[in-house]
C-alpha cells in the first residue's frame, strides 16, 4: 500500500530566512555588533525578531561586563605594579570591601553569563532552524525600549 500526499511540507526559506537562523551563530563571533548590524539591514520581520533577541541578550550580557568590572574594581584598595604594592583605595575601608565582594559575585555571575551565551546561541539557533523565534531567558529588551 503506498501513500501519497497531495500537501508539501513548508519550505525554508520561505517561512524563514537564514540569516534569522545564523544571527545567534554570528552573535558568538561578533558579540552584539553582528546582530546589531543584521537587525538594523534586514527588511526580513522573521530576521529582524531573531536578531532582536540576539542583540538584546548580548547587551545585557556587556551591561552586566561593564557593572561586575567596575564594581570590582572600586572595591581594590591595592594593586600590584612591577611587584610593588600600591594603594588604590577610591571608597573608605567598609565601603571598599562590600564592592570587592559584590564585584566578585558579579564576576561569577558574569562568567555564568558567558557560558549561557554559548548554550542560548546554540538553543536559539536550533529553534530557528525549526521555525519557532526564541527569546533569550535573563535578557533585558533593550532594543524594543528604544526602537
Amino acid at each position: 500500500m503506498t501513500s501519497t500526499s497531495t500537501a508539501s511540507g513548508p519550505e525554508l526559506l520561505e517561512e524563514r530566512s537564514i540569516g534569522g537562523i545564523l544571527v545567534h551563530l554570528l552573535g558568538l563571533l561578533t558579540g552584539f555588533l553582528g546582530p546589531a548590524i543584521v537587525y538594523a539591514v534586514s527588511d526580513d520581520e522573521y530576521t529582524r525578531t531573531n536578531a532582536r533577541h540576539a542583540l538584546n541578550w548580548h547587551v545585557t550580557v556587556l551591561a552586566l561586563m561593564i557593572v561586575s568590572f567596575v564594581t570590582f574594581f572600586l572595591g581594590a584598595d591595592e594593586l600590584t605594579v612591577g611587584g610593588e604594592q600600591t594603594e588604590l583605595s577610591l571608597l573608605p575601608a567598609p565601603l571598599d570591601t562590600v564592592f570587592a565582594i559584590a564585584g566578585v559575585l558579579l564576576l561569577i555571575v558574569f562568567m555564568l553569563a558567558i557560558l549561557l551565551t554559548f548554550v542560548y546561541a546554540v538553543v536559539a539557533t536550533l529553534k530557528a532552524v525549526f521555525g519557532s523565534i526564541w527569546t533569550y531567558p535573563g535578557a533585558i529588551d533593550v532594543v524594543k525600549r528604544y526602537r
